[in-house]
């Protein structure tokens, strides 16, 4: 009768996939002498906080996370003589999807952080949000190459570290149908410009650019810029890098959830495992978040599998590959899928002929 309740899920997940995508959770690193009475809050409205609690910058830094609307801003407080590594144990218990920090000298230490977290052992990935660190390389690092913003109605420009939660907020709230591309910041009234925009974005910096009367980001990169291994160039996007995520966190707990150590390693359990990704894909592709004119295909990674018997000393060169399929290797579930992930329309190229 196959696994029902888990199909179920799978549906539920990708039919809220889109939905889910803007309940972006952002972790906001302040140094705060103010109220020592706690490490981090957590907060859904700029109304649950106390502003009596933090320094006037920081507050105002605060209060631009929710700007854009976020699901969540956590604010991870640690004081003025205390360094990122007291952050890092605070952030060890928490698990956002965006992450900044208001101290410029910390912004090395979110990267490092970043870097180290996010291994394959992670379900969900967090990424971070920085300036002056042009050379993180990293799909979950997001560097902006401007040193300051003017907000309406202020006369002195406020530094790029301190309004890092505003940009946060409108990635952590960006729904994966869209992306960051060219969009308007409504509260600046100028951005200190860059140099040579075109060069920065392509060196993997996030850019703002004034834009008639509108200070807008140029456009939605990370810092990749080497490509090895599985990384593409598609990967240099926030917007594809944002739809991997989700789906990799959606699949691997929902195995957690309803499979890992409540299913023997059958052939036909793990059949039912891909099957079940294969429809939930399928359901990803009817809401534009993977291309449906692409191939999708999820199967049971044989090579790999091979490979496993092969390394304890099992000859598999005589066993068919369906042969192979049935003879699971001890706790192991190997699968291998691929889809194209769309990114959003951002560039256009027309001719208009004159008749």
């Amino acid at each position: 009768m196959g696994l029902p309740v888990i199909s179920v899920e799978f549906k539920k997940l990708a039919s809220t996939a889109v939905n889910r995508s803007i309940r972006g959770i952002l972790a906001v690193i302040v140094q705060d002498d103010t109220v020592t009475t706690f490490d981090y809050k957590t907060y859904a409205t700029l109304d649950e906080v106390t502003e009596e609690e933090y320094t006037a910058e920081n507050y105002a830094a605060i209060s631009r996370a929710f700007l854009a609307g976020p699901y969540q801003v956590i604010v991870v407080r640690i004081g003025t003589t205390k360094t990122m590594d007291d952050a890092k144990a605070i952030l060890d218990k928490l698990s956002p999807n965006w992450l900044c920090a208001v101290p410029t000298a910390f912004q090395a230490g979110v990267v490092a952080y970043v870097k180290g977290v996010n291994t394959n052992r992670r379900i969900r990935k967090v990424k971070a949000l920085v300036t002056g660190q042009e050379s993180a390389d990293d799909i979950h690092v997001v560097n902006v190459a401007n040193t300051a913003v003017t907000i309406r109605g202020e006369a002195s420009s406020t530094a790029m570290a301190l309004y890092l939660p505003r940009l946060g907020g409108v990635l952590a709230a960006c729904p994966m149908d869209e992306s960051v591309t060219y969009k308007a910041l409504e509260d600046l009234a100028s951005a200190e410009p860059v140099e040579d925009v075109d060069a920065s974005i392509d060196g993997g910096d996030l850019v703002l650019f004034a834009d008639d009367d509108a200070v807008r980001i140029a456009r939605g990169v990370n810092t990749l810029q080497t490509i090895t291994g599985d990384l593409t160039e598609d990967m240099k996007k926030i917007a594809v890098v944002e739809a991997m995520d989700l789906i990799q966190e959606d699949i691997i707990r929902t195995f957690k959830a309803y499979y890992l150590g409540k299913r023997k390693n059958t052939a036909d359990n793990q059949a039912l495992f891909v099957a079940d990704i294969l429809a939930y894909l399928t359901s990803l592709s009817e809401q534009d978040v993977i291309s449906r004119d692409d191939p999708i295909t999820v199967e049971i990674d044989v090579d790999a599998m091979r490979e496993a018997w092969e390394g304890i000393g099992t000859d598999t060169s005589a066993l068919s590959d369906a042969q192979v399929k049935k003879k699971t290797f001890r706790s192991s579930v190997f699968v291998r899928a691929q889809a194209h992930i769309l990114d959003a329309m951002e560039d256009l190229y027309m001719i208009f002929t004159m008749a």
